[in-house]
C-alpha cells in the first residue's frame, strides 16, 4: 500500500509581527484602495489584529493535520508489515466463497468493471465516528488517534472511488501473456475453443477502456469510453506493427453512455456509437455464446420493465462479398435476471439480422439470421454457480455453430466477410459452465457443449448442405493449498462428425495439463491476476476435417509459464 504523502504546511508565525503587519497592510492596500487611504491606523491595526489571530488558528490547524497523517502513514506501513507476516486474519471461507460467486459470462473476460472483492483485506484509514480517527483491518486490531469534528468510516476502497467519481476518469484493461515451448520445435495451438485454454493457448491478448465522465448533474451523467483490443506476439521479438507476426490493434468501442436520460426509466442506460450489448463468454473455451460484433449502433440496458430488466440495440455490420459491399442491420432483445427459485434467474435472448441490399445488389445473395436463446443460472451450486444456455440459429449464425475451434454466433466469418452457400438451415446447441466446491480444498471449473445442425455450410470443409454433430468439453480441478497457490489439471476432450453427401467425416483429440498457480483469490474463474506453471500433452486422434498438424505429428509435449489479469 501506498503511504500517504506528507504535506507540508506554513510555519507557525514569529514574534517579530512587524514586518509582517507590513506585509498585510500592503495587501490589504492593494485590494482596497479606497478604504486603504481613508481608514485610520487605528482600525487597521484592529483589522490586521484579527487576521493575524486567524492565521495563527489557521496555522495551529494545518500542524494538527499534518500530524494525523503522519501517525495514519505510520499506522497504515504497521498494517502493511502485518499482512505481509500473515497477522490478518482472513474472512471466513463461506464469505470468500460467496463474494466470488460471480458469472464471467455477463461479460468478456477482458472486460473489468465488475468483479468480486475480497473482504478480508478491506483496511479502514478513517473512523472518526466517535470522535476518534481509528485505522484497522480486519483482525480486530485499531489504532487511534483525534479527530477535530465527528464523521464517519472510511475505507481506502471508498477513496479511491470517490477520486475517480471526482475525477469522471477510469482506466481499466485485462492482459495474457507468457512464454513457451515444445519438444517439437514451437508449440501450436489446437482447437483450444474444443479442448480448453490451459496450456493450449500462445498468443498476448490485451484490452485496453478509457471512460471520461463529461456531464454529471440533476441526475443525469454523460460518459465518453473508448476500447482498444489488440494482439502481441510473444513468439517474435519484433515490435513492429505488422500482421504476419500477430501485432495488431483496434479500435472496438468508441461511444457515448449515459444514465437518467430515458423518460420513466431514470436506472437506464442509453448508449450510441460503436458498442454492443455484453458478450457472455464460455470462459475455459474462449468464445461467447452471446456477441455481436458491430460497426455502429445506439442501446438501451438496465431498463427495468415488470420482473426482470430489458436490454436491446440496433446495430450496423456491413459486410463483404466476393462482389460488393452490402448493409447489414442487426436488431436485438434480451430480457434478463427474472428470477425463477431462490437464487435462480432466467433469461431471454434474441437476435435478428437483416441484409439492406441496394437496387444494383439484386444479383447478390446475402441472407437474413436469426438466433435465439435462454440462459438458466444456478447461483450458491455448491458455494460456486451452474449456467445453462439453449440456443437455436439458422443460415450463416447457425454455420458458425459448426465451428471446430470459435463458436461466436456472428452473422459474418473472419471479421466482416460473408461467404458460403446458405440454405436455411438450422443449428442447436446446449452449453454448460460454472464452478463448485467439491470439498472445502477442492474446487473444479468445467465447459461443455452439445451442438448439433441440420444443411449448414462448413466453413471448416468449405462445404454447402453439411450434418454434424459435436461435443466439446474441458474441465479443471484444483486442490487449494491456500489463498494464493491451487494444484491442479485440466482435462479436454471433444469430437465432431460431419456428414456431406452421405459420407462421414470424423475429428477428435484430447489434452492434459497439469498446472500449478499463484493467485489472490481461490475462485478459477472469477480471480486474477493468476500465474500458470505448466505442462500439456496434446493429442490428435483424427482429422479428417481441419487435416490439423502438430508441425508434423498428432502429438505434442509443451511448457510453459503463462499471466492473465484484470486491473
Amino acid at each position: 500500500m501506498d503511504n500517504i504523502k506528507n504535506i507540508t504546511t506554513p510555519s507557525i508565525m514569529t514574534k517579530r509581527s512587524k514586518p509582517r503587519r507590513i506585509i498585510v497592510l500592503m495587501l490589504l492596500g492593494l485590494a482596497y484602495p479606497t478604504f486603504a487611504w481613508s481608514a485610520t491606523n487605528q482600525d487597521l491595526e484592529e483589522r490586521i489584529a484579527l487576521l493575524e489571530q486567524k492565521l495563527l488558528s489557521l496555522a495551529s490547524e494545518s500542524v494538527e493535520l499534518k500530524k494525523q497523517l503522519i501517525e495514519s502513514n505510520k499506522q497504515i506501513t504497521l498494517l502493511s508489515q502485518q499482512q505481509k507476516h500473515d497477522n490478518v486474519t482472513p474472512a471466513p471461507k463461506a464469505l470468500v466463497k460467496s463474494q466470488q460467486n460471480i458469472s464471467p459470462s455477463l461479460q468478456s473476460t477482458r472486460d473489468v468493471n465488475n468483479h468480486a472483492v475480497d473482504q478480508s483485506h478491506v483496511v479502514t484509514l478513517i473512523d472518526d465516528s466517535a470522535n476518534g480517527i481509528t485505522t484497522q483491518a480486519n483482525d480486530g486490531a485499531t489504532y487511534s488517534g483525534h479527530s477535530p469534528t465527528p464523521s464517519r468510516a472510511i475505507t481506502l476502497t471508498d477513496f479511491k472511488n470517490y477520486l475517480k467519481e471526482e475525477l469522471g476518469f477510469s482506466y481499466t484493461g485485462y492482459f495474457r501473456a507468457g512464454w513457451a515451448t515444445s519438444t517439437n520445435g514451437k508449440p501450436v495451438n489446437y482447437a483450444e475453443g474444443a479442448l480448453g485454454r490451459f496450456g493450449n493457448e500462445y498468443s498476448g491478448w490485451y484490452d485496453l477502456r478509457f471512460a471520461q465522465k463529461v456531464y454529471d448533474q440533476d441526475g443525469r451523467r454523460v460518459d465518453a469510453i473508448v476500447m482498444i483490443d489488440g494482439n502481441v506476439s510473444t513468439a517474435k521479438s519484433s515490435g513492429l506493427f505488422n500482421t504476419q507476426d500477430d501485432n495488431y490493434m483496434q479500435f472496438s468501442d468508441v461511444y457515448l453512455s449515459t444514465q437518467g436520460f430515458v423518460p420513466n426509466f431514470p436506472e437506464a442506460n442509453l448508449w450510441v456509437g460503436k458498442h454492443n450489448l455484453p458478450n457472455y463468454e464460455i470462459q475455459m473455451l474462449d468464445w461467447k455464446t452471446q456477441k455481436t460484433p458491430v460497426g455502429g449502433g445506439v442501446g438501451i440496458e438496465k431498463m427495468k420493465l415488470g420482473i426482470g430488466e430489458l436490454d436491446m440495440a440496433l446495430t450496423r455490420a456491413d459486410v463483404d462479398t466476393q462482389n460488393d459491399d452490402v448493409n447489414v442491420n442487426e436488431l436485438e432483445l434480451r430480457y434478463r435476471d427474472i428470477p425463477l427459485w431462490q437464487d435462480a434467474t432466467l433469461g431471454i435472448t434474441g437476435r435478428y439480422s437483416m441484409a439492406n441490399k441496394s437496387s444494383n445488389q439484386d444479383n447478390l445473395i446475402v441472407k437474413n439470421a436469426w438466433l435465439a436463446g435462454l440462459i438458466f443460472r444456478q447461483n450458491n451450486f455448491f458455494n460456486g454457480f451452474e449456467e445453462l444456455t439453449l440456443q437455436v440459429a439458422n443460415n450463416s449464425v447457425a454455420s458458425q455453430l459448426a465451428n471446430i475451434n470459435t463458436n461466436n454466433p456472428t452473422f459474418s466469418s473472419n471479421g466482416n466477410d460473408y461467404f458460403g452457400e446458405h440454405t436455411g438451415g438450422t443449428a442447436y446447441r446446449i452449453v454448460s459452465q460454472g464452478e463448485a466446491y467439491l470439498a472445502d480444498n477442492v474446487i473444479m471449473a468445467h465447459a461443455m457443449a452439445l451442438t448439433t445442425g441440420h444443411d449448414v455450410y462448413s466453413y471448416d470443409m468449405k462445404t454447402a448442405h453439411t450434418d454434424f454433430y459435436s461435443f466439446k468439453s474441458a474441465i479443471r480441478p484444483a486442490y487449494i493449498w491456500n489463498q494464493y497457490n491451487q494444484t491442479g489439471i485440466e482435462l479436454g476432450y471433444f469430437q465432431q462428425r460431419n456428414e456431406v453427401n452421405s459420407r462421414k467425416y470424423k475429428e477428435q483429440g484430447y489434452k492434459t495439463t497439469l498446472f500449478h498457480s499463484f493467485k489472490v483469490g481461490e475462485s478459477i474463474l472469477n480471480s486474477r491476476p493468476d500465474i500458470r506453471f505448466y505442462a500439456t500433452y496434446l493429442r490428435i486422434l483424427d482429422n479428417e476435417i481441419s487435416h490439423s498438424q502438430l508441425n508434423g505429428k498428432d502429438h505434442q509435449i509443451s511448457v510453459g509459464v503463462q499471466t492473465e489479469v484484470w486491473f
